[in-house]
């Protein structure tokens, strides 16, 4: 999109104008100018009349008839990203968005510490862009928390739910549990991709992926491939590597635990939803809170980070989820059932949940997660389970 090209925006409210203009300007990519339009009418007619990569919709006074009313347009302008604002966040304001088909809820608070990261994902996310599809990245607070059971579910809903494949990336220096966990080994790997000397392109990522099934491709780690040697991987290009990696796939899910702070942010502010996981123990949630504020400090998005609690015991807990959110301040805490027998069966029948156990809470949890950055609910994402 050319540079003079203007970002829609429907608001009335002199402040909130000034605070998308501010956020603009860092991303001159997207246009440092703003077509204001008064209602969805005027905004439908200059989608139409100018396609834009985003348009910005003011919900308030009346967030729910709003997001309503804008529904047509999300389904009628799919190029757009719509990012909806408001006064007041609240969860079913953020559950609605999701299911009529917006992008981003946020808060009018916080427009101009997240509004910039926000249009730098939708420019790299629009058709046509150099890296289309979508990323997610799972941290883990601490080693064995169950972060690589996430992601590979995580990765196998996304694509059930979507009907596109899928692409796991398996960051772990470290172990081969991705490999391990689907019986996978191959010849290639994330490796070969990093340390390819030309340019990463789309034919060599596939090339390269191992196949667990037709729409669920691995990209193994070193310690995957060559388990008995400590070969090191370069961190150096790997956001090359997973910019190749969103051209060839619609959906990339990184399983990244143990990364520098620094490469974990980077990973982060490219995801349009990074997932935080942890175990209610003090040690891990020490560790979560640590890790949330250092994206925090890195400008991600909040509105773009899910905070995680594995092996949720509904009952007699020693933490509870609201002890969790006491020591994480500003954070909700999203709940995945404790189901060690499902996991377990999972892992030694080296097949998915949606498989091995189709009905299980722990199936049902995750579902809700993937739901999250389908915008769609699939019938599972429960009202309390969002983030600020």
């Amino acid at each position: 999109m050319p540079a003079q090209s203007r970002i829609p925006l429907l608001s009335a409210d002199r402040g909130t104008q000034r605070a998308v203009a501010e956020a603009a300007r860092l991303v001159p990519e997207l246009g440092s100018e703003l077509a204001l339009c008064k209602d969805l009418r005027e905004l439908g007619a200059h989608l139409q009349d100018s396609p834009a990569v985003v348009a910005i919709v003011d919900i308030d006074p009346q967030p729910l008839d709003a997001l309503a009313r804008l529904e047509p347009l999300t389904r009628r302008f799919k190029d757009t990203r719509f990012i909806v604002v408001c006064n007041e966040f609240k969860n079913e304001y953020l559950l609605e968005a999701m299911q009529v088909g917006a992008r981003h809820c946020l808060p009018r608070s916080s427009i101009a510490s997240d509004l910039p990261a926000v249009l730098r994902r939708s420019l790299q996310d629009r058709p046509g862009a150099a890296a289309s599809g979508r990323m997610v990245t799972v941290l883990s607070a601490r080693g064995g928390c169950g972060a690589t059971t996430i992601a590979i579910n995580f990765a196998e809903e996304a694509r059930l739910a979507s009907g596109e494949p899928a692409l796991l990336v398996d960051l772990d220096r470290h172990y081969g549990s991705m490999g391990a966990y689907l019986g996978l080994s191959a010849k290639y790997g994330l490796r070969d991709l990093v340390s390819h000397k030309a340019h990463i392109d789309d034919h060599l990522v596939r090339s390269s992926a191992a196949h667990f099934s037709e729409g669920l491709h691995v990209l193994l780690g070193p310690a995957s491939i060559e388990p008995t040697v400590n070969v090191e991987l370069p961190l150096e290009r790997v956001d090359q590597a997973l910019a190749a990696c969103r051209r060839a796939y619609p959906l990339t899910v990184v399983d990244a635990p143990r990364l520098p702070i620094e490469l974990a942010a980077d990973l982060a502010l490219a995801s349009q939803l990074t997932l935080v996981v942890f175990e209610l123990s003090v040690v891990d949630i020490r560790g979560a809170r640590a890790l949330l504020v250092a994206l925090n400090d890195r400008r991600v998005a909040p509105s773009s980070i899910l905070a995680v609690a594995n092996r949720f015991r509904k009952r007699n807990p020693m933490l509870s989820l609201e002890d969790a959110e006491k020591a994480l301040v500003g954070w909700s805490v999203v709940p995945v059932s404790n189901d060690y027998l499902n996991a377990l069966k999972s892992i030694n029948l080296v097949q998915p949940l949606s498989q091995t156990a189709p009905r299980s809470d722990l199936r049902r949890d995750i579902q809700a997660l993937a739901a999250r950055m389908e915008g769609l609910e699939n019938g599972v994402a429960r009202k309390g389970e969002v983030a600020r």
